[in-house]
């Protein structure tokens, strides 16, 4: 892990059995979600880096728990995740650092104040997605970015967003990248998603355009869905276009990793287009070679924004899209 040792000696992390379990986080994430560990790496200085990985594990260990036995009737997850949401509030209010897997957590929000808020706010909004029933309207849709999505993309940019960012601004930032985001998961992960028996599509696009559920899970690849499936790009394209206006809420050094992720999600969607119906039938991942020149372009422009070797960067800000949609599905 090149750069990794000393990324956390400069996030101050000195206890070796810390320094193990940031470490074991760090590999857990390069197996789960390897394009968005080598962006982080690639494009964030080693020590934000680390606690960025530190945020990131956190979000997909609840993620997993939530996930666990997903046959098993939603009050039961959600009871086995209230559980663990008391160890995580305990573990946050100690005064020492607790041991295992919040270890990670417990020591960045401590380098990074503003994350101990977002931990709270993710904590209630992670069950959301137990009794997740579809969308009606595309306000429907938004409701869900908001309560849902939305939380889960500020644990990072509590790492990376200035201390001195306003609340507000810094959520409307990420906003305009969740909505892009989750959108571009729903129509990507759609036949994971039918298969589980779910259509994360609104309601309302599928009248417009004459589509009956049972043509999404019989896989029918009509007219009227290559219409739907349109639709739903259409409207992808215009969530990326204004999601560029996020680039504002986030410091120079920052721009080119929350620009990285929105070119990767275009990626995505590009290769959701040429799938077309087949949609239907499996997602779409994005592919190595692709994602590997995108992040080689912006690391470049992390180079030329960087400051001198000489002075350390300012504290950091919060990063783009937290990889692996923030909903189960």
């Amino acid at each position: 892990m090149n750069g990794w040792q000393r990324g956390l000696t400069e996030a101050g992390v000195g206890d070796p059995r810390l320094r193990a379990e940031y470490t074991r986080q760090a590999r857990g994430l390069a197996r789960y979600v390897p394009a968005h560990y080598a962006a982080l790496r690639l494009l964030l200085a080693p020590a934000t880096a680390v606690h960025v990985v530190a945020a990131m594990s956190f979000m997909h260990t609840c993620d997993e728990l939530l996930d666990r036995d997903d046959r098993a009737p939603a009050e039961l997850r959600a009871a086995r995740f209230a559980e663990y949401e008391t160890r995580v509030r305990l573990a946050l209010a100690s005064p020492r650092a607790p041991s295992g897997g919040l270890a990670p957590l417990w020591h960045t929000a401590r380098t990074h104040p503003r994350l101990a808020g977002c931990v709270e706010d993710f904590l209630r909004a992670a069950p959301t997605d137990l009794y997740f029933a579809g969308f009606e309207q595309e306000s429907d849709f938004a409701a869900y970015v908001d309560g849902y999505t939305l939380p889960g993309l500020l644990l990072i940019a509590a790492v990376l967003a200035a201390p001195e960012e306003p609340p507000e601004r810094l959520r409307e930032s990420v906003r305009l990248l969740a909505v892009p985001v989750q959108r571009i998961d729903f129509l990507t992960d759609l036949a994971e998603d039918l298969r589980a028996g779910r259509v994360c599509l609104p309601r309302a696009d599928l009248r417009a355009t004459e589509v009956r559920p049972d043509d999404l899970r019989q896989g029918r690849g009509t007219a009227q869905v290559r219409a739907l499936l349109a639709r739903t790009a259409a409207k992808c394209w215009a969530d990326l276009a204004a999601a560029k206006r996020a680039m504002a809420g986030f410091p120079p050094l920052y721009v080119p990793m929350v620009a990285a992720q929105l070119d990767v999600y275009a990626h995505l969607l590009q290769l959701a287009e040429a799938r077309g119906p087949r949609l239907l039938r499996a997602g779409v991942r994005p592919r190595i070679p692709a994602a590997a020149a995108i992040l080689l372009r912006h690391r470049g422009r992390t180079r030329t924004e960087a400051p001198p070797a000489t002075s350390r960067p300012s504290r950091p800000v919060t990063a783009a899209s937290a990889g692996r949609d923030r909903r189960r599905g």
